[in-house]
């Protein structure tokens, strides 16, 4: 009988144990509590914010934001925008509010002058109006329209690096 007890007891203190676990591994972190915490602080409006190793995911009001720490172009990009391949990609801000406005912010390295130029000639050839503006060695930028698209694309020919913008609305 008392080893009947005892065993229950171990299996109670076992199932207790395993659903505090279960229960904190299910809960939000501390740094997501506190990025909520500030965000809802600055907007006034409640958000939802999830963290996933290089990734911070924040959503509002059926909005959605995802930051990543990424190499790569980003799959949901619209057909009509050519990729970017010169340089190095670190990091790709998505944005979605409802149905198709998405808005992309692409964070570029290792980039020149002639990157940027070609890249408007690729954006000609697929029937967006570009306009080039460079302040002489230090930067400047390209900004391009095709229908309810748009471009901007800042660059800075010093740090060569840059931030291609494109948004749909």
């Amino acid at each position: 009988m008392t080893s009947e007890i005892k065993w229950t007891g171990i299996m109670a203190a076992f199932l207790t144990l395993s659903l505090f676990l279960l229960n904190a591994c299910s809960e939000k972190s501390s740094q997501e509590k506190m990025v909520e915490r500030s965000l809802e602080h600055a907007t006034g409006k409640d958000v939802d914010v999830k963290m996933q190793g290089d990734k911070i995911q924040i959503e509002q009001n059926g909005s959605t934001t995802e930051i990543a720490e990424t190499t790569t172009w980003p799959p949901e990009m619209f057909k009509d925008v050519p990729e970017f391949t010169a340089g190095k990609i670190e990091r790709v801000v998505k944005s979605r509010e409802g149905g198709d406005k998405w808005t992309f912010n692409i964070y570029l390295v290792d980039i020149n002058g002639d990157d940027i130029k070609n890249y408007a000639g690729s954006l000609k050839e697929k029937g967006w109006q570009t306009d080039l503006m460079q302040m002489g060695d230090k930067g400047g930028y390209l900004n391009a329209q095709k229908g309810n698209m748009g471009m901007n694309f800042g660059f800075s020919l010093e740090r060569k690096d840059g931030m291609l913008a494109v948004f749909k609305r």
